[in-house]
């Protein structure tokens, strides 16, 4: 067909140009090499550009050090002024290099203790308190300061609960943000984003999965739309497109509601893009955006360049963020009566309850302390533990305490 044979020609000549521009990297790269050696070496390195402009970057990323930064943030603030700096071109993978070398070795070398989150790259579990804690740099700071400052207080015996009891959006929230990365969670957490809208949070690396269109299909639509966060490129429009209509690996059941907020062509005016080679036919590739919600206008922009999320500020992406969300009237919930009324009595028993507990602790006074120990407390738990493995030494001796109080 005619429409292939062009489809093929394109295709023919791009990879031409493809090669060739690789050809003309490699030369610069051989022509910078030798201004290199016969020049006597760089005037001022990539890692010494770096390390002039690291402070400024993490500030002007971290909002003067009042927000979490992510390192790739850090990194879009820091690269326009070590390109200046540096008499070689940072070069393609500068990202990686930045984020992976240059900035851990700065924080360790300088002793900073900066507030930066790196991605984590794996998950640390504690056995039967469901503690699991994801290595990152900031979350494993977080866990280990909590565990030097752990201490075992004085008994709690409330019964009053933090939260009416629900599961899913009911009573809970009222909209889902997803966003396409995940390194964004300690900011959120930082401005209290979730809390402050009543709102539920969603991230992926990349595109969504099956299982979190699943989730989309079954939460999403009605009174609870879907606010999809994602970069400005390629990528970010076609998670919107997975997530608002059916594919070859899905087929939604619904119609979730689903809002692109941004990255789009209006949302990057003053922030960084970069260079970006398509793999693919154009066309195609043209197609693909076109149907996934781009204008003439993002595609033709994007045949080039790409603006990720990272290249906000933490202070700037949070004011933005909320402008978003107050934009689509995401706000706080309050339940219908009937919830009202079953939540209302329902507390109002755990503070009667809650009294007589306190009454009760009153009456015990401190004689409780000099009840008399069993010294053999080690080997019955240590028998219990050869019938049960699983079984901890805190719910075996739970067990021994009711037996003794039943027996009187």
């Amino acid at each position: 067909m005619k429409s292939d044979a062009i489809i093929g020609a394109v295709q023919s000549v791009t990879k031409k140009w493809a090669k060739q521009r690789k050809r003309e990297e490699r030369a610069a790269s051989a022509a910078a090499n030798r201004s290199y050696y016969l020049g006597g070496g760089w005037h001022t390195s990539i890692k010494e550009a770096a390390w002039q402009v690291m402070e400024d970057a993490y500030m002007k990323a971290s909002g003067n050090d009042t927000l979490p930064a992510h390192a790739r943030q850090i990194m879009y603030a820091a690269r326009p002024e070590v390109q200046q700096l540096a008499d070689r071109e940072v070069g393609s993978n500068f990202d990686k290099y930045f984020t992976q070398t240059l900035l851990p070795d700065y924080i360790e070398e300088r002793g900073v203790n900066w507030n930066v989150v790196f991605d984590a790259r794996g998950h640390f579990h504690e056995p039967h308190t469901k503690e699991t804690v994801p290595l990152g740099t900031l979350q494993v700071r977080n866990y280990l300061r909590r565990v030097d400052e752990h201490k075992v207080g004085d008994l709690d015996f409330g019964i009053m609960e933090k939260h009416y009891p629900a599961l899913g959006p009911k009573n809970r929230f009222g909209a889902i943000l997803f966003i396409e990365k995940e390194g964004f969670m300690p900011l959120f957490g930082a401005v209290k984003l979730a809390e402050r809208y009543d709102l539920a949070l969603m991230s992926t690396k990349g595109m969504s999965t099956t299982a979190a269109r699943e989730l989309v299909d079954e939460l999403a639509g009605d009174d609870i739309p879907l606010l999809v966060l994602h970069d400005f490129d390629k990528s970010g429009f076609s998670i919107v497109g997975t997530l608002s209509r059916d594919t070859p690996r899905y087929s939604f059941k619904g119609a979730p509601d689903v809002i692109d907020i941004g990255l789009r062509l209006e949302d990057i005016e003053g922030l960084e893009s970069e260079s970006v080679y398509v793999r693919g036919s154009t066309w195609k590739i043209k197609q693909n955006l076109l149907l996934n919600g781009a204008t003439d206008a993002e595609v033709e922009f994007l045949q080039h360049k790409r603006v990720e999320i990272n290249a906000f500020t933490s202070d700037a992406l949070v004011k933005w963020l909320e402008g978003k969300l107050e934009e689509h009237g995401v706000a706080k919930i309050i339940p219908d009566d009937e919830a009202l009324a079953d939540a209302y009595r329902r507390m109002r028993r755990q503070v009667v309850v809650q009294k007589h507990i306190y009454e009760a602790l009153e009456e015990l006074g401190e004689d409780d302390d000099d009840t008399p120990v069993p010294t053999d407390l080690k080997a019955r738990i240590a028998a219990e533990h050869k019938k049960e493995r699983t079984a901890t030494w805190d719910s075996v001796l739970m067990d021994i305490v009711k037996v003794e109080e039943a027996a009187g």
